[in-house]
């Protein structure tokens, strides 16, 4: 069941941005809480879109299989995000799998139910037609990434981008806060199990970061930013 304090933060999200505090409450009591467990998936590649899942707490891992059976990971979500909603809008199979990384809260809404409300508040269907748009440009550059730089590059950016997204300080530097295996990096980074362990321990002998069994601190981010070769 909903609680008190979801349309808040709907109201704060990219998608239901900018509606009445009172529709923000119709729809937030539309819709149902939901509990996914640490690696339980919230939907499989493949599977009808039925709902609409809104995290409101937690992380969810999106990851694609390719038709060679290589697994990618395309994605973190986290509170806030909409994981699946391009499959939801266009009414199409999901394109990838999601999974939670921690025990995740979720408010879902039957797709039905999210037709109508696209229907009855314009502005959702423009604060959707956003964020699609938002999906297909960052989707761009990682493809512009993962064609044109350098293997140790895009590693570096992976671990950039979530330290922004879910990073805390910790002794001096930022620990990225959810569990994070080296097989998640080489997905994200497209690449090998291998090359991403021997970069890390490059690293972690130049100080660069730190960490053990599925934990990432970034120690020096200049030094790491300046393998990017952007910064």
């Amino acid at each position: 069941m909903p609680q008190q304090g979801d349309a808040d933060f709907l109201g704060c999200t990219e998608l239901f941005g900018g509606l009445d505090p009172k529709v923000l409450e119709g729809i937030a009591a539309r819709g149902t809480s939901r509990l996914v467990r640490a690696g339980q998936a919230v939907f499989r590649q493949g599977s009808e879109p039925t709902h609409l899942h809104l995290v409101m707490k937690g992380w969810v891992k999106i990851g694609h299989v390719t038709g060679s059976g290589a697994p990618l990971t395309i994605g973190i979500m986290e509170p806030g995000d909409v994981p699946g909603c391009v499959a939801v809008f266009r009414h199409t199979p999901y394109p990838a799998t999601a999974t939670a990384i921690v025990d995740s809260w979720l408010l879902t809404w039957p797709a039905a139910v999210v037709s109508e409300l696209m229907e009855r508040h314009p502005r959702i269907s423009a604060n959707a037609l956003g964020l699609v748009g938002g999906r297909t440009e960052e989707m761009l550059h990682r493809s512009r990434e993962f064609a044109t730089e350098p293997v140790e590059c895009r590693i570096a950016r992976v671990l950039l981008r979530l330290a922004a997204k879910a990073g805390q300080p910790v002794g001096g530097g930022t620990e990225i806060i959810f569990p994070l295996s080296r097989q998640d990096i080489a997905e994200m980074a497209g690449t090998t199990l291998h090359t991403v362990s021997r970069t890390l321990r490059m690293w972690q002998r130049s100080g660069l970061v730190a960490g053990g069994r599925r934990r990432v601190v970034i120690q020096d981010e200049k030094a790491l930013r300046a393998v990017t070769l952007d910064h």
